[in-house]
């Protein structure tokens, strides 16, 4: 009978030894909660002040944007008149070149002021188709 006594108290000491050890891990586990809940709380806090400088921030962005679309929007019309511009003349200079390889025989004022206006007039509807394309 002695041995079965032995043996509950054994069982009874390593029951109190785990429900110990249990309270322990417990006990660790709510200070490591307490401290996490502590540290959520300043990044809360931490957040509040940080959102609204976010939120101004993203509309000045948003704002640097718009402003920036609109100035290259506008850059786009001047590029397109450069490169329409640059390619008159450089259509002209092929269509004088064209001309005055076949126009050295015509040497007479009468034949100069023909080309001269057909030069011109070339400009003037070579403008008009580039407008209309």
């Amino acid at each position: 009978m002695d041995l079965v006594y032995i043996g509950v108290l054994m069982c009874a000491l390593a029951f109190a030894l785990v429900v110990v050890y249990a309270s322990l891990v417990l006990k660790r586990a709510a200070n490591t909660m307490e401290s996490l809940s502590e540290t959520l709380g300043e990044v809360e806090q931490k957040m509040q002040q940080i959102t609204p400088e976010l939120r101004k921030t993203m509309d000045e962005t948003g704002k640097t944007i718009d402003d920036l679309q609109d100035k290259m929007a506008a850059a786009d019309s001047l590029i397109m008149t450069l490169e329409n511009l640059g390619t008159s003349i450089n259509e002209g200079s092929r269509f004088l070149d064209r001309q005055s390889e076949s126009a050295s025989s015509f040497t007479s004022p009468k034949y100069r002021s023909r080309l001269t206006e057909t030069i011109k007039w070339f400009d003037v509807a070579y403008k008009l188709f580039k407008r209309v394309k």
